[in-house]
């Protein structure tokens, strides 16, 4: 019996780490507000169907998961390129 517990208890503590993790805080995502990748400037959904993931509260669309290493080698860089579209099409 006290192994159940023990391995409840891993099991639990497990997937609210995982859930901690993978950003399930409840909060939803700003949506993603272009028609194009974020990497290459491609219109998405061409070639294939867009890699989508969230950082940091924003939704990001690529047009595959292998650009999601150009985007995490300058984050910065991408995220203010993403303000910049949003700032265009408020005007």
């Amino acid at each position: 019996m006290q192994n159940v517990k023990f391995t409840l208890a891993i099991v639990v503590t497990a997937t609210f780490l995982a859930l901690s993790f993978a950003g399930c805080s409840g909060e939803k995502a700003k949506p993603y507000p272009l028609d194009t990748c974020l990497v290459c400037g491609m219109k998405l959904g061409t070639m294939s169907k867009p890699y989508v993931f969230v950082y940091q509260g924003q939704e990001i669309k690529l047009c595959d998961k292998s650009e999601k290493e150009d985007f995490d080698k300058d984050r910065d860089k991408y995220l203010n390129k993403l303000e910049d579209a949003k700032a265009k099409s408020e005007k």
